[in-house]
């Protein structure tokens, strides 16, 4: 790595960076990235090992020349991090890899696979706070929300919240590890140690189909290109959407005009977004090494440089914005460099930017009067983000904080004691309860479930368990409990520390899963979604219908209700995956006749994967009961003018042949995100209702180009002369 020459220019301009420490960087870069701007544009920052980049223009140009500014940086931190990989990386090799996380993280795909299962999860997390509770919006909702989506996205294991933490946090200090702190290395390391286990254990049962691990398998990358590959989308898929939502909710939370206008209309939002990832910046810098020797700001830099473009401080530079350091909710032409730009640009941008809407429409819906409990803390450079964000929650409002909550107040509570306790299941306990002073319990059907409340170290917890005993039996009620990898405290404390004896109330039991007349039915069970299943199972075998029953799990010590299960015939199959690996879902499918139903209650990547295989039989209908909540400019314009027409905006545009649609949309105030504005990354993907597109990216399948209902506004126009949009 080379360093710069000592002469009288290069002692002078090292007066700023000299003086720089990783600390102060952490603390608060933006008022040094002030002061390189105005006096020292190109610093060599010794802490860091390389020259800082901190103008708008500059830090541009490092972005898009890929020809003097070279992303295969090979001994950057983040790559002694996890190796090779596809962010330090060029050409051949770095399309190859980008390719399969472009086709899974398109917008289209986003919507059609992830968007409802976005919902359920934020919904799900929203139904475990309490109205006027104050809550860590870190560490009690974003952080688990990315968790939780981004391993049904990458189809990676449901390990505990505080496991994948736990190794975005040791891999990402390293991959900023530029003072080059050994504590940092070692932390990375064991990390990058962890995943690469847990890996090869994922891949030895099959990856599951349509997630991206499926696609980099099928693309024949290497173990080792899979599993760097798996720790950056660890590191953004983590970090990128739980901070983006803290910054945009810190502005809503400190701007009364930004609160105004976000509670007169929730499509403000996505403005909301833009203008948090711009100026809050979850991710700081691009590592660049110069091919050759390159002016930049007037500084020679030479061959083998290393070089930080700061996309922080391009966002905030006055040479490019107005008032930069102001929150402008209504800030036109906000293409800001958050997610860099060009080849590099950053393959999950839409995901996380799809993860943060929904959770601040849902949130801001159930929650209208939340505010501040103490103030917020934000740290970091390189990853930015808010490590603490205490708000106290005010009254809820509305269906968003799930049925949960209301079903929870809308009866009048049963008393009940605990009569029994069965922790022969590993993590898992069965546990009987009965009326406090005996008599009949409110009647139930299977499939149905009860509202548990209770109090545990001084909070009141409130969470749904199936009823999987007799509804005969009018004495009791039976519930299984597994102890939550995600526990905020009450299924650990039910499993743990719950003695019989011990005072619960629930809501009258409710059934949103009963079973319908069906030719056959298929009951999938994983894990202790065997609850409600077994229930169903009984009725279905006292009834004489046509049932199987499949009950997944990874070793006969980890699943409860074996006995009863066995006891239920040759209708019901035990599967082991640590035996037998993981079962082919089609095959159970195929044996249903038309009109057959399937129910399922399990871990979110076991639905998805069912409901993936079912869209495959016509005439078979799926019920599921979830227990978890649940991806070049210049070509662009060259062309013919067209005109478009923005079928719910009701405007007509004239896009000329020296504009991008994209520009053009954009003069015109209509908001779309981009990233790399080449027709590679797909996040600008737009739906076409009328007109032949020409069709220019690189991303959409020969199939989706002829069907011609989508394309990419910032490279594509127009074959004819005109084009209708839904936008």
């Amino acid at each position: 790595m080379r360093t710069p020459t000592s002469t009288t220019g290069s002692a002078k301009r090292a007066s700023l960076g000299a003086a720089i420490t990783i600390e102060a960087l952490d603390d608060d870069p933006f008022t040094i990235y002030q002061r390189l701007r105005d006096e020292e544009p190109v610093a060599w920052v010794p802490a860091a090992h390389a020259y800082l980049i901190t103008r708008w223009d500059d830090v541009h140009r490092v972005c898009r020349d890929a020809e003097t500014f070279s992303a295969a940086v090979h001994d950057s931190p983040l790559s002694q991090s996890i190796g090779p990989n596809l962010l330090h990386s060029d050409g051949a090799y770095h399309d190859r890899l980008r390719a399969p996380l472009t086709e899974g993280l398109r917008p289209s795909v986003i919507k059609r696979t992830m968007e409802g299962a976005i919902q359920d999860t934020v919904r799900g997390l929203l139904a475990e706070f309490r109205p006027g509770e104050v809550v860590d919006l870190v560490t009690g909702f974003a952080q688990t929300l990315a968790v939780r989506v981004l391993q049904r996205v990458t189809g990676l294991p449901e390990i505990p919240v505080a496991v994948f933490t736990e190794w975005v946090d040791g891999i990402a200090a390293g991959a900023a590890n530029y003072e080059r702190d050994p504590d940092k290395q070692r932390r990375a390391d064991e990390a990058s140690a962890a995943v690469d286990d847990m890996l090869r254990d994922q891949l030895r049962l099959g990856p599951k189909p349509g997630t991206l691990l499926a696609g980099l398998t099928a693309s024949g990358a290497t173990f080792e290109e899979i599993a760097a590959t798996t720790k950056l989308l660890i590191i953004g898929g983590m970090q990128e959407p739980r901070d983006l939502f803290g910054h945009a909710l810190i502005a809503y939370l400190t701007d009364p005009a930004v609160r105004q206008e976000i509670d007169r209309d929730k499509t403000m939002i996505a403005r909301l977004i833009e203008e948090a990832l711009r100026i809050g910046a979850p991710v700081g810098t691009v590592t660049r090494r110069v091919t050759k020797p390159t002016r930049v700001a007037g500084q020679l830099l030479d061959e083998g440089s290393l070089v930080l473009a700061v996309l922080a401080s391009a966002n905030r530079d006055p040479r490019h914005w107005d008032e930069p350091d102001e929150f402008r909710l209504l800030r036109e032409h906000n293409q800001h460099l958050s997610f860099s730009a060009g080849v590099h640009a950053c393959v999950g941008s839409m995901l996380a930017r799809a993860q943060a809407h929904t959770a601040l429409e849902e949130f801001l819906t159930a929650y209208p009067a939340i505010q501040l409990a103490e103030e917020p803390v934000i740290r970091g450079w390189e990853f930015r983000g808010p490590t603490q964000l205490k708000v106290r929650l005010g009254n809820a409002s509305g269906p968003s904080v799930g049925a949960l909550a209301v079903a929870a107040h809308s009866a009048p509570a049963v008393p009940l004691r605990v009569l029994d306790i069965d922790r022969s299941s590993g993590d898992a306990a069965i546990i009987t309860v009965g009326r406090e002073k005996g008599g009949e319990l409110p009647p139930w059907t299977p499939g149905a479930h009860v509202d548990l409340t209770f109090d545990h170290a001084g909070q009141t917890f409130r969470r749904s368990y199936s009823l999987c005993g007799d509804p005969a039996d009018r004495s009791t009620w039976r519930f299984g409990v597994r102890r939550a990898a995600q526990s905020r405290g009450g299924s650990a404390f039910l499993v743990e520390e719950l003695m019989t004896g011990a005072r619960l109330e629930a809501a009258p039991p409710r059934n949103a899963f009963a079973l319908t007349p069906a030719p056959a039915c298929l009951l999938v069970a994983g894990g202790i979604g065997i609850t409600p299943l077994l229930p169903m199972a009984r009725s279905l075998a006292a009834s004489g219908a046509s049932w199987q029953l499949l009950y997944i799990g990874r070793d006969r010590d980890s699943m409860p209700f074996l006995d009863e299960v066995e006891a239920l015939g040759p209708a019901a199959e035990i599967w082991t995956t640590k035996d037998r690996g993981r079962p082919v879902l089609t095959e159970w499918l195929g044996s249903l006749p038309q009109g057959g139903e399937v129910y399922a209650c399990g871990p979110s990547g076991l639905l998805d994967e069912l409901a993936a295989s079912v869209t495959g039989y016509s005439g078979i209908s799926l019920r599921v009961e979830r227990f978890g909540s649940s991806a070049g400019a210049a070509a662009a314009s060259g062309g013919r003018a067209f005109s478009v027409r923005l079928a719910r905006a009701q405007k007509e545009l004239m896009v000329p042949a020296d504009r991008t649609l994209l520009e053009t949309l954009e003069e015109a105030g209509v908001m779309i995100p981009s990233t790399c504005r080449e027709g590679i990354c797909g996040s600008c993907e737009t739906a076409v209702l009328e007109g032949a597109v020409d069709h220019r990216d690189q991303v959409l399948s020969d199939e989706e180009k002829e069907r011609g209902d989508l394309m990419l506004v910032c490279v594509s126009r127009c074959r004819g002369e005109h084009l209708t949009l839904d936008l």
